[in-house]
């Protein structure tokens, strides 16, 4: 089953945010992670990671992933 993919929607948003990432916080050292997993979790530990250095990307990735678990539960109705 395919899914819609909002990509007019998902640039624009992508163009936006990229634009608000570079902003100071960004260009500071990194903060330690408190609440790291052992042995780490590799998608988590790349979003944490990810979250750190573009969390501009981050929320995008969450909206696109909100969009399309929408889309799949107005086509399992």
């Amino acid at each position: 089953m395919l899914i819609p993919f909002p990509a007019r929607r998902v640039r624009r948003f992508a163009e936006r945010l990229l634009s608000l990432s570079a902003s100071p916080d960004q260009l500071r050292k990194p903060q330690l992670w408190i609440d790291r997993p052992v042995p780490p979790e590799p998608l988590g530990s790349m979003l944490q990671r990810l979250a750190l250095h573009r969390p501009g990307l981050v929320l995008l990735f969450e909206n696109v992933v909100a969009d399309m678990l929408e889309e799949l539960d107005r086509q399992g109705d």
